[in-house]
């Protein structure tokens, strides 16, 4: 795929949208999409933000999605965030805890995230993985104590020439070894969330991002007093048969 302009509605991407998903999934890397994040990203988000809400997830994916490039730009909203981000702690506020659509609602039409939370077929509107995270599971409530010494437990090198040292909780996008304890259960990026490592780091954490999955609008205190916060922004075998889609 040639880059001719920094517009979303210029890419020639439409003959994507029939691939299986792991062709779709090819053709994302194979196109290199995370070197043009910087503008990628934020207008996607303003895309979304020109989306009507109806009543269901499901229904508002189908009626905003008019023509093929529609279609293949919301596809691109499911992917993994690291096809379309080469360093997401480099520009976190389009991170993988940046729900891209409801961003857009956010952004345009004032919307809280939580407003989202009842909604049905909320899974058509966030990315797999954070849904998986955010709704198919039900998070312990563990006082900041509690979820510190977990962070420290799954930061610590078990084995090799680092064993008994820290891995840095601001580039660490997992924790390891906790299976034995309350979080053990939940999704790596949920437990990055609860810990606040990677883009849940306060140095990383923005606005645009779900921290708190009992209140998904609530930006949580460091869990480390002494941790400085970032300036949180103010913008506002191959598959032949493809995932489904609202609009089929």
């Amino acid at each position: 795929m040639i880059i001719r302009k920094q517009d979303i509605y210029t890419l020639d991407v439409e003959h994507w949208l029939p691939l299986g998903q792991e062709e779709f999934l090819a053709e994302v890397t194979s196109a290199n999409l995370h070197n043009y994040s910087s503008w990628l990203l934020p207008q996607l988000v303003a895309h979304f933000g020109r989306w009507q809400l109806y009543s269901t997830g499901r229904e508002t994916v189908a009626k905003n999605t008019h023509n093929d490039l529609d279609k293949v730009l919301y596809r691109l909203s499911r992917v993994r965030r690291s096809l379309l981000i080469k360093n997401q702690t480099q520009q976190p506020e389009y991170g993988q805890l940046t729900p891209l659509i409801l961003c857009g609602f956010k952004q345009a039409h004032g919307y809280s995230y939580e407003q989202f939370r009842e909604l049905e077929g909320l899974e058509w509107l966030l990315e797999p993985q954070l849904y998986e995270a955010l709704v198919k599971h039900d998070p312990p409530h563990l006082t900041q104590d509690r979820l510190l010494k977990i962070r420290e437990q799954g930061l610590v090198y078990r084995t090799g020439p680092k064993a008994g040292q820290t891995r840095n909780p601001e580039s660490t996008w997992q924790l390891y070894s906790i299976q034995d304890t309350e979080l053990g259960e939940q999704t790596k990026l949920l437990q990055s969330m609860l810990c606040q490592i990677w883009l849940a780091h306060p140095k990383h954490r923005r606005q645009t991002m779900i921290l708190d999955p009992h209140d998904w609008d609530r930006m949580p205190q460091p869990l480390v007093d002494t941790q400085l916060l970032a300036q949180p922004t103010t913008n506002n075998k191959k598959s032949v048969v493809r995932e489904e889609m609202p609009w089929d």
